[in-house]
């Protein structure tokens, strides 16, 4: 009874005490899925003294912000103070971030809850009773499957007093921060070391840790200097523990010294239990790596090559190729050939089977030969030089298509050439000339089904020395030639090879999926460099490349009258040189800017009549627009002349401020357009439909007219 009565007289006491602590915290700020709070740790302050002062961010479960460094992708927070004069103040430490998603992209973030804290001693004659004014905008990026910038001006006007009274709950919030503060041991020793693209961090000064550590260590760089996704290997030995890392694409030259957080999951032993270790690492220029560490950075990235294992690799792609259709079927006769041309005489069989291994040899190196002097000519011509090359990538990914599509079987190629190696084997069955040009066209009718085999081959003759390229395609030699050489030094081994039959050709349209494959991640590529326009073009020139593949496969067959087999095949190079032509990337005839109110605003400042597209990929009445309106060399023409400034509004994903304003302007969809004119308030809004006559009219000044049906047009916009 008695605690019944008392319940609700404590819950008005504490109402009435709460505004004594009112100046500890200032009213959160929510921007959509992030609120923002201004937070101290004392209650009152005296002048002269020190608190803390943080920035709390509360992320709604899924979301995310991002570390000063934010990794492969996002942006860091951003906070502005702005401090009354003779404040003191001094950065304390972060949080240590988490790791947030997986190769090829990995990012620094905070989730849940992280703040930021500042140290503030009050100017010692700060007027006693007048609140002390907190004041901070705070910027920042938070992401979930969408990215949304948000911001926040926070205030607070911290109480002062004759003595400073703690605030406990913010004290205990700010204890159980600095647990996941990074830990300084004073005698902590980092040195950091770069071969190429690999790095190599060693860490002494650990004491107790010396001995293998458990859970997996992650080191978090300050600067963009380690590549967020590149696993990390660590080894501990003797007190030291040395990390093979991966270098940022972005890294440049290395600074003087490279901070960073230290992260063992299970607590350092040196730092009493914390789990992250402030690192200060030297860079240790020109200095060699430290023996005893993994032989090559984890991942494969970086670093000398393995030659064991790339030369491994390439006599095993020559192996592999043997097994595919049009070069298997002619393996057992050519080692017949063999024999018959040396009477059966081991010794003459195995030198023609030496001699055919010339021929392959000598082919390749001159395949390496052209292609060395393709690298000459290109001045530093580099596989990954070729890819920042936008026709070069379309190039590639049609190539790659029309192999696949070989493959598949829409149409065949090489095995006409397999035909005339047989003949030249029977036209040759005399002397080791035969078999030297037998090894030729061996090489010759492998070339058709190599392309899944020679792509490491071309890579590395463009990339790697001329020596070691050509080493790697002798290694690609001596895998073609391997069986040939073997079965001719034991023809009995012939019993042994599983008989031709349909496994082969199942074996030759599996191989097609890779070249599909990487013909995808081109077209990923290509889809970066080039504008919507292009793209869009080269996937249209690659469905006219796959048709013309189709037309030949379908009427270039033996069934067939010359004639129109041979029409067949000029209608078909002619379609698939056009659809080239058509695909590859050109200059944008419009100059687009990215829109936002400020930009438009800004624009219109300048006295400059304003094009304002809402547009999204997915919607095929705004690129028909797009196509339309800007083909007109009219339209060019008076975007020129007027000075007129293009704005495109992309909605292919979704965004906020582009939802509101469309909803301000009462529309739900797009294709929205919106032309500003100078000396006009409001924007007319054009018509679904657009013509280039609808759009000069407009910019004339005089009222679109309303396509029949267009239930978005507006005579007079909102």
């Amino acid at each position: 009874m008695i605690t019944a009565l008392l319940r609700p007289l404590c819950g008005t006491l504490a109402l009435l005490a709460a505004p004594a602590a009112w100046g500890v915290a200032s009213e959160p700020v929510r921007d959509e899925a992030v609120a923002v709070q201004l937070v101290t740790t004392a209650e009152e302050v005296a002048p002269g003294d020190t608190l803390e002062v943080g920035v709390r961010f509360r992320m709604d479960p899924g979301w995310h912000i991002y570390w000063d460094n934010p990794g492969d992708t996002g942006r860091a927070t951003i906070l502005e103070w702005e401090w009354p004069e003779g404040t003191t103040v001094r950065a304390l430490p972060r949080e240590h971030p988490v790791r947030y998603g997986s190769d090829p992209f990995v990012d620094f973030v905070y989730e849940d809850e992280a703040t930021y804290y500042e140290e503030v001693t009050v100017p010692a004659d700060w007027p006693t009773g007048e609140p002390f004014p907190l004041a901070v905008e705070a910027d920042w990026l938070m992401c979930e499957k969408v990215c949304i910038p948000g911001r926040a001006s926070l205030r607070l006007a911290q109480p002062t007093g004759p003595e400073t009274l703690p605030d406990p709950g913010e004290t205990a919030a700010l204890a159980a921060a600095r647990q996941e503060w990074p830990a300084d041991p004073g005698d902590l020793r980092a040195e950091l070391r770069r071969d190429g693209d690999r790095l190599q961090l060693s860490v002494q000064g650990l004491g107790g840790d010396g001995g293998e550590p458990t859970g997996e260590l992650f080191f978090f760089p300050g600067p963009t200097v380690v590549s967020p996704s590149a696993p990390q290997a660590w080894q501990a030995a003797g007190g030291r523990l040395t990390g093979e890392l991966v270098a940022s694409e972005y890294a440049g030259e290395l600074p003087a010294t490279v901070p960073g957080v230290l992260l063992h999951p299970e607590g350092w032993e040196a730092a009493g239990g914390r789990r992250a270790l402030r690192v200060e690492a030297e860079v240790v220029e020109g200095a060699p790596l430290a023996a005893g560490t993994s032989g090559s950075p984890p991942g494969g990235g970086g670093g000398p090559p393995n030659w064991a294992a790339l030369f491994a690799l390439a006599f095993a792609g020559g192996l592999v190729l043997n097994l595919m259709p049009c070069v298997f079927p002619v393996l057992g006769l050519k080692v017949m050939g063999f024999v018959q041309q040396a009477g059966e005489a081991r010794r003459q069989v195995v030198a023609h089977g030496l001699t055919f291994t010339a021929g392959v040899v000598v082919s390749f190196w001159v395949l390496a030969g052209l292609l060395l002097l393709l690298r000459a000519s290109g001045a530093e011509l580099g596989w990954g030089f070729q890819l920042q090359e936008p026709a070069f990538v379309f190039g590639m990914a049609a190539f790659l298509l029309l192999f696949a599509l070989n493959l598949s079987g829409v149409f065949e190629i090489g095995m006409g050439l397999a035909s005339a190696g047989g003949q030249a084997e029977s036209r040759h069955s005399r002397g080791f000339s035969g078999s030297f040009l037998s090894g030729i066209l061996a090489t010759v009718v492998a070339t058709p089904c190599s392309a899944p085999f020679l792509a490491t081959a071309l890579a590395g003759a463009l990339t790697l020395p001329a020596l070691p390229s050509l080493a790697l395609f002798t290694a690609i030699a001596l895998g073609l030639a391997t069986p040939y050489l073997l079965l001719s030094a034991f023809p009995a081994l012939l019993r042994k090879l599983p008989r031709p039959g349909a496994w082969m050709e199942t074996f030759k349209q599996f191989m097609a999926f890779p070249l599909y494959a990487t013909t995808a991640w081109l077209l990923f590529v290509f889809a970066d460099q080039v504008s919507g326009d292009n793209f869009l073009r080269g996937l249209f020139a690659l469905t006219g490349i796959a048709f013309a593949a189709w037309l030949y496969g379908r009427y270039h067959t033996p069934s067939r009258r010359p004639l129109p087999r041979r029409l067949a095949t000029a209608v078909s190079l002619l379609l698939a040189v056009a659809a080239i032509a058509y695909g590859l990337p050109r200059e944008p005839r419009t100059q687009w800017i990215e829109w936002s109110p400020e930009t438009v605003a800004a624009l219109r400042a300048e006295g400059r009549p304003v094009y304002v597209d809402f547009t999204a990929r997915w919607c095929v009445t705004c690129q028909v627009n797009k196509s339309v309106v800007f083909g007109s060399d009219r339209v060019l023409e008076a975007v020129r002349e007027r000075d007129i400034a293009l704005v495109r509004a992309d909605w292919t994903n979704e965004d906020p401020a582009i939802t509101r304003r469309l909803a301000e302007l009462g529309k739900a969809a797009v294709p929205v357009t919106l032309m500003y004119l100078p000396g006009e308030e409001e924007p007319r809004v054009l018509p679904e439909t657009l013509t280039p006559g609808i759009v000069l009219t407009a910019l004339e000044g005089e009222p679109a007219p309303s396509a029949e049906g267009n239930r978005f047009a507006h005579a007079d916009p909102p």
